[in-house]
């Protein structure tokens, strides 16, 4: 990564987008489970302290991510998978916020309110700079140092104040909503909303202050290249392992890359971009009946998890390779035709269908299946008489089937299509 500030925008036009940064679709679910979480809380005694705790923990977890990935220039929300924060972090920076707010709450109980707002905004102004020396150093007693706090406020400038400011006014939202949700909802309910609003004005507040590291790594001396990159793959060993056959494959050694990335399907399975780096190195081994093995289970596994259309591409490139290739199991089957039907994609569905009622002469998706490619044969492929028997001799095979009435129609239409081309056949 670059270490330049030349193409880092100001931290002024980024503003907009900082603050958006907690409202991505992979922040906001872990954000809104963590609130359910924190319903918990309300139970009697240690347990319910005990889920106060979890929440808080796993808030600054989230949030000191926000601050690492940000300072090493990853600007785009991260998801749970790539959750790097250690509790110990998350612990250092509460134990911050503890040392710092509980003696201001202590002079407001005993002493005063008056020296008590004048050190609230002594913590406003110096609690960034703590923060940020907390996030590079790690260590609590430095971050407490008011020399390392002028210096790094030197550093950095006016833009320091700006972002102490909207820091302030995040705080100050998050207060107010707490405070409006408890008033107006009932029990305990407002801890809900009142929560998911902390823990958003709390990433995006420490979101902000790791673009303000980025923005002003250089006048700090930082390096901000990550010290662990994230991984290409789905896991640093799955990085390990494409390297690795990426060097055999070099060599020429397209079998012994297979062998080595075929390791990776087994525990949790394998990511999809290493599935297809395998399938690479299998076709360029020329190994066609591996692959069509391996199209096989991976073709089912993208199915069970939803991706129709992934599948799909699966199967289309190992017919390029086997012409005579056919999913094993007949839902896979039927789910294909479905997607490739979806896909406009006629000769391909025919062809995935194409002896369905006797491969698989038992199961129930025999009529979805045969009307879907008889129906495509009729209006699309000229096949009409094909199709019309097709469909009959699936009518008879299965009475009674809720799909009866679809496939004794469709084989209506296929007969009319038979008479206009003036081609003849058996009738119903």
């Amino acid at each position: 990564m670059t270490t330049t500030s030349a193409r880092i925008k100001p931290l002024q036009q980024r503003l907009p987008a900082i603050l958006a940064y907690p409202a991505a679709a992979s922040m906001l679910w872990m954000i809104g489970a963590l609130c359910v979480l924190r319903l918990l809380s309300h139970l009697p005694n240690l347990l319910g302290l005990l889920f106060e705790a979890v929440f808080w923990v796993m808030g600054f977890k989230l949030a000191v991510e926000s601050l690492v990935n940000t300072a090493h220039g990853r600007l785009e929300p991260f998801g749970g998978n790539d959750l790097m924060a250690t509790d110990g972090q998350a612990m250092q920076q509460m134990l911050l916020a503890l040392v710092v707010f509980t003696p201001i709450i202590a002079v407001a109980q005993w002493v005063g309110a008056v020296p008590a707002l004048v050190m609230l905004g002594l913590a406003v102004l110096f609690l960034p700079a703590a923060i940020i020396l907390l996030a590079i150093n790690r260590y609590v007693p430095g971050a407490l140092n008011p020399m390392a706090w002028g210096d790094l406020i030197g550093r950095i400038g006016a833009t320091y104040f700006l972002v102490a400011g909207v820091l302030a006014g995040l705080v100050i939202v998050s207060l107010v909503a707490q405070a409006t949700f408890s008033a107006l909802l009932p029990s305990d309910m407002g801890s809900f909303p009142g929560g998911f609003v902390s823990l958003y004005a709390l990433i995006a507040g420490y979101h902000l202050l790791g673009y303000l590291i980025h923005e002003n790594h250089v006048v700090l001396g930082l390096d901000v290249t990550p010290a662990v990159p994230r991984a290409t793959f789905a896991s640093p060993q799955e990085d390990e392992a494409v390297a690795s056959a990426e060097a055999l494959a070099g060599e020429g050694r397209h079998a012994a890359a297979a062998d080595l990335l075929e390791r990776m399907f087994g525990g949790r399975g394998a990511s999809d971009p290493l599935h297809d780096r395998y399938r690479q190195c299998v076709i360029a081994a020329g190994d066609t009946p591996r692959l069509v093995q391996h199209s096989r289970d991976y073709i089912s596994r993208l199915l069970e998890t939803g991706k129709d259309k992934r599948a799909l591409a699966v199967t289309t490139e190992t017919l390029a390779h086997d012409p005579a290739f056919q999913p094993a199991l007949a839902d896979d089957v039927a789910r294909l035709v479905a997607q490739a039907v979806k896909a406009g994609q006629a000769q391909l569905a025919v062809s995935l269908a194409q002896d369905f009622e006797t491969r698989f002469p038992g199961s129930d998706r025999c009529p979805e299946v045969v009307l879907a490619a008889a129906i495509l044969m009729a209006e699309r492929l000229g096949q009409e008489q094909a199709a019309r028997d097709r469909l009959l001799a699936c009518a008879r095979r299965h009475p009674g089937h809720p799909l009866e009435p679809s496939l004794r129609e469709a084989q209506a239409s296929a007969q009319r299509l038979v008479d206009i081309t003036g081609r003849s056949g058996p009738q119903a």
